[in-house]
Formats: C-alpha cells, sequence, structure tokens
C-alpha cells in the first residue's frame, strides 16, 4: 500500500471532517445545556429506581436509590414518575430555546445532535474510502470498524480529523462562529 501525502486528502474528505467539527461542537454543547436541565428536574424532584436486577453493571444501585444523574433514568421503572419527568425535560427545554416548536415532545434535543454527529462520522467513512482507494463503500467501512469496536472506529474517525486538522491549509469550521 503506497503512503499518503497531503495532496491525497480530498476535498470530499476535508469537507466531511468540517461537517463533523461543527456536528461535534453543537452536539456538545447541546448534551451540557439538556443535561443541566435534566439534573435541575432530577434535585428538586428525584426518580427512583426499580427493582431491576443491575448487579455487574455499571452503576450497580440498589433498588430505591434516588437517581440524581440523567445517565440513570432508564432504571426508573415507575412509568407515572417518568413520563412526568419527561414532559417536564421537554417543557424546559422548550422554555430554554433547545427545543423547537416542532420537534415531537418524544424527542430529546441532545439526542438528536448526536444523531446528526453520527451522520457526520459515517460521511467520514464514506469520503475516506475513496481517499484510501478501498474497494467497498463507506458503509461497509463503517460496519467493518466496528465490528473491531467502538474504540477503534473512534480512533479511525479521530485519524482523520487528525489528517484534516493539521493541513497546513485548514480553517477551523468553528472559527467562523466565534
Amino acid at each position: 500500500m503506497r503512503r499518503l501525502t497531503q495532496k491525497d486528502v480530498t476535498p470530499g474528505v476535508k469537507s466531511a471532517v468540517n461537517a463533523y467539527l461543527m456536528a461535534r461542537a453543537f452536539a456538545e454543547t447541546r448534551r451540557d445545556q439538556v443535561d443541566k436541565i435534566e439534573r435541575e428536574i432530577l434535585a428538586e424532584a428525584p426518580l427512583t429506581n426499580g427493582f431491576y436486577e443491575t448487579e455487574g453493571r455499571r452503576n450497580h444501585k440498589e433498588a430505591g436509590e434516588l437517581i440524581t444523574d440523567p445517565k440513570d433514568t432508564w432504571l426508573c421503572t415507575n412509568e407515572a414518575q417518568l413520563e412526568e419527568y419527561y414532559l417536564e425535560c421537554d417543557n424546559r427545554a422548550r422554555k430554554a430555546g433547545l427545543k423547537p416548536d416542532d420537534m415531537p415532545t418524544t424527542h430529546c434535543p441532545a439526542l438528536v445532535a448526536e444523531r446528526i454527529q453520527t451522520e457526520t462520522e459515517w460521511l467520514i467513512c464514506d469520503n475516506a474510502t475513496t481517499m484510501l482507494g478501498l474497494e467497498f463503500d463507506g458503509k461497509e467501512l463503517n460496519h467493518r470498524l466496528l465490528c473491531m469496536g467502538i474504540e477503534k472506529y473512534q480512533e479511525f474517525i479521530d485519524l482523520i480529523v487528525k489528517l484534516v486538522v493539521n493541513l497546513p491549509d485548514f480553517k477551523s469550521p468553528l472559527a467562523k462562529i466565534a
């Protein structure tokens, strides 16, 4: 396999990386904003976890413990509590301007932003296959990378991003916003 040079980095890869950088910044910001709202709600009216068998899971909790971290709301088995919590999340996200009027109540603005980031990662894979001269498409590359583990997938995305941002002519798309 021949060694890549700066000239081999295609405009498509550069464009995909720029889209990814914008999407990632947006997703991280949106996640912070949504988590802040959700933490406030949980501080005011904490959920309790149900009777799931959680031993061996990352965040082992005993049944009946208070849920104070938005990442643990899946442990709540009280449907009425959860529905009230999600409606309050929806209400506050809309009031904060994080959720547009046309976004369904059941959608989380942070998850929507993270989905957009994922789609830009797919775009990087699509364009990288051309740049690398692979005999398969970006969907297959994405599949093969994920089969090797999420760490390898993220390592590949990071490698392509670093390749582009270290080019002498790189101009951060985020600089245009600031």
